[in-house]
Order: C-alpha cells, then sequence, then structure tokens
C-alpha cells in the first residue's frame, strides 16, 4: 500500500550539494590537506566564514518589531523601492520609463526560482533550461511536472545564440509559448557573463515574433560577485527597457548572496513588462503563491536590507566589503586559470563570480576518484565538475588544477 502522492513517489535528493559540503566539512575538520569546493559560500583566507561587518552592525541596531514581526507577503513599499534601487542603480529610471516593475519578497534567490517557474507554466508545457546549469532549476522544473527542453551555452566561448534560437523555434512549434531559464552574470556553474550585445541580441530575438509570449526568468544571484564592477556590471540592465509587449521578465534577486546571509534567506523576485495589465495580474500570482507556499519572508532581513540601502554611508561600507571579496575571487581565478592553461585542463569560459567549471565525460566516477586519490571534492553538473573558488583559500588552489587534470586524463574518458 502506497501512502506517498504518485507524483511524489521515488523523488529523493542524490548527491546534493549540501549534502556533499557537509561531508566535505567533517572530513576536513580531521584532515587539513581536504580541500573542500563544494558550496558557493566564500570562504577567507584563514579558512573561517565571515558575516560582512556592516550586516551585523545593522543587525545588531534592530528594535524586536523590526526583527521578529511578521512581514507582510507582498513586501511593502519601502521593500520594494530599496529592491528596486539596490538591483537597477542608475539604470532604473532607463527601464520604468518602458516597463512596470513590481517586486515580490522571497526565501532566497530559490523562492523567487520557484515562483517564476510556477506562475509562467501549465502542467504539461515545456521549460527552455540552459547546460550546463544549477541542478535546482532542473528539479524544482521536475517537481512541477513540466517537460525539460536544454539548450547548450557556449560556441566557440560566447553565448551560443544560434544555438539558443533553434531551441526556441522547436518549442515554439510545439507550444507557442517560451519560458526560459538564465543565469547571468558571473553564471553558475560556469562564470560565464553575457555582455551587453549578447544580451541584447536574446531580447532582439524575443521581440521579433509579437505573437509568441516569451518569459525570460533571469536569475541574477551572484550580480554583486562581478569583476567588472557594480556600476558596469549594471549598465547592461538598461537593455530590458528594449523588451516588447509579449515579452515578460521576472527577474531573481539574491539578497542572502550580497549580503552574506545564506541561512537567512532573503531574495525578490523582480517583475518587469510593458503591458501593465500583464505585470499586475502576474504580482497578484505571485503574492498569491507566497502567501501559499512560505506565507511571508524574514522580516528582520527585510528591515535590514531597508535600512542598508536608505543610508549612503552605511551602503558605501558594504560595497567596500563585497569589493573584497570580488578581489578575492579574481585573484583566485587568475591562480586556478593560470594552472589550467599550463596543464591542459579545459574549462568553460569563465569571466568572474564563485565557480569555475570543467567539462569531462564520466564525471560521477571523476568526483568519486578527486576523493579518494586527491581529498579533492567538487560537486556535479551536466557532464563536468564544478570547483567551487569561492570556498577555496589562495594556498590551496596551487596545484589544484593539476590534480584534476590527472583524475580525469585517468578515469573521465
Amino acid at each position: 500500500m502506497k501512502i506517498i502522492s504518485k507524483h511524489s513517489s521515488g523523488r529523493k535528493l542524490k548527491q546534493d550539494g549540501y549534502q556533499i559540503s557537509a561531508i566535505a566539512k567533517a572530513k576536513k575538520l580531521v584532515d587539513d590537506s581536504v580541500v573542500d569546493c563544494t558550496l558557493g559560500t566564500f570562504f577567507y583566507e584563514d579558512g573561517g566564514f565571515r558575516g560582512h561587518k556592516t550586516v551585523k552592525k545593522v543587525d545588531a541596531s534592530l528594535t524586536d518589531r523590526e526583527r521578529f514581526s511578521y512581514a507582510i507577503s507582498e513586501g511593502g513599499k519601502d521593500f520594494e523601492e530599496a529592491v528596486k534601487k539596490w538591483f537597477f542603480m542608475h539604470t532604473l529610471e532607463d527601464v520604468e520609463k518602458e516597463l512596470l516593475v513590481k517586486v515580490v519578497p522571497t526565501p532566497g534567490g530559490t523562492g523567487a526560482l520557484y515562483s517564476s517557474v510556477f506562475n509562467s507554466m501549465d502542467p504539461g508545457e515545456t521549460i527552455l533550461i540552459p547546460e550546463p546549469c544549477w541542478g535546482p532549476y532542473l528539479t524544482i522544473s521536475r517537481n512541477l511536472g513540466y517537460e525539460i527542453e536544454r539548450f547548450f551555452l557556449f560556441k566557440d566561448d560566447k553565448f551560443d545564440l544560434e544555438g539558443f534560437i533553434e531551441k526556441c523555434e522547436k518549442v515554439k512549434a510545439k507550444q507557442n509559448k517560451l519560458v526560459i531559464m538564465l543565469n547571468d552574470p558571473c553564471n553558475n556553474p560556469t562564470g560565464y557573463t553575457m555582455d551587453e550585445e549578447e544580451l541584447k541580441a536574446l531580447i532582439e530575438y524575443l521581440n521579433s515574433d509579437p505573437t509568441v509570449p516569451c518569459t525570460l526568468i533571469y536569475d541574477t544571484a551572484y550580480l554583486d560577485m562581478a569583476i567588472e564592477g557594480m556600476d558596469k556590471v549594471r549598465d547592461r540592465l538598461k537593455v530590458f527597457a528594449l523588451a516588447k509587449e509579449n515579452v515578460f521578465t521576472s527577474i531573481v534577486f539574491s539578497a542572502s548572496k550580497t549580503l552574506f546571509i545564506y541561512g537567512e534567506r532573503l531574495g525578490a523576485q523582480i517583475i518587469l513588462g510593458k503591458d501593465k495589465e500583464n505585470v499586475i495580474d502576474y504580482f497578484n500570482a505571485c503574492v498569491y503563491t507566497a502567501r501559499s507556499t512560505w506565507s511571508n519572508c524574514n522580516h528582520g532581513m527585510m528591515s535590514l536590507f531597508v535600512k542598508i540601502n536608505d543610508s549612503e554611508e552605511l551602503k558605501k561600507e558594504l560595497d567596500e566589503e563585497i569589493n573584497q571579496v570580488v578581489n578575492a575571487l579574481k585573484e583566485r581565478s587568475e591562480i586556478f586559470l593560470k594552472e589550467t592553461k599550463e596543464v591542459g585542463l579545459v574549462t568553460y569560459p569563465y569571466k568572474s563570480g564563485f565557480f569555475i567549471t570543467i567539462p569531462c565525460k564520466n564525471n560521477q566516477v571523476v568526483f568519486e576518484k578527486l576523493i579518494e586519490k586527491e581529498k579533492v571534492y567538487l560537486t556535479l553538473s551536466d557532464n563536468s565538475v564544478r570547483v567551487a573558488i569561492c570556498s577555496v583559500p589562495k594556498k590551496e588552489i596551487y596545484g589544484l588544477a593539476g590534480k584534476i587534470k590527472s583524475v580525469i586524463d585517468e578515469f573521465g574518458k
């Protein structure tokens, strides 16, 4: 006799990043030679994890009401304005001239991702997901009962627009509708960032047939980790103002990543569209989803986010701390990528961010043998293994490429 529902039967997390990371961290406690390249959490050069000083200072100043009382599901005007100002910065005016912008608070970026997928599709429809991708893109879509079509991200170390369009046309022929997931900038798992022309070309393609409704789920979890800097990486956002009535954007923003409050779970779903009626309809549905799923978000972190955003001094202090992290990521990536070239280890194109990904066949075997032979813990992606340089101090990055190359040469072909 089965008690569980048919759609849930047999579902089980297998080698989830959190599970692998917990094992790696336990091993590291008893063996310092273990190299933990698993989770997307930043660790400093001394191997320690620390929250931002600015965040901790503001957190300590919150009243009990600001911290512990219920938030409203739709977030409120202060939170909406803070998110818009933070996310768009100097491009907000350009975007709001053309599009209506609404915001819903979510438990981390993952909450925004779930709401975006759930409210953009009907059962049996197909969603376009990149390859390689962050694993929960697939599990969220499958858990909700949607079909999946994959498009490969790269051609000649650039975004493969031609291949992307080919897969879009296939899905359009099937359902006359497009729902697309894209993680940018600082793509998880590859570290790639689309330039303004690539992003513009994508929007222009979606604009090209006004009879086809298109929803772009644009995951920006690592927005503030880009080497280009916070101002420059946002210059590209004005491209969204070019979207026509048939093109709808649901942006996934992760305050958890930006503020280093990973476990506190705060994010936002930022909804953009030229058709105001559609935007309001979608916003109302997302608030309904919030109230019916997680109810409301972490009020303390929402209050903290608003307070930092409202103070130029606090924002400057936090930006300086974030820039220190970005500089550390730059140094680590330069070391690793220099050594990959020296040993002939191929990676996907990396520009900035927490991760670098290495394509390889038999990645499950490679994953296991890296642990067995080199005490190196990575995570798995599509026909590849992912290195979380964010969690590895420089002293442990030296020689890492050679270790990975030797195992791939022996077991990954």
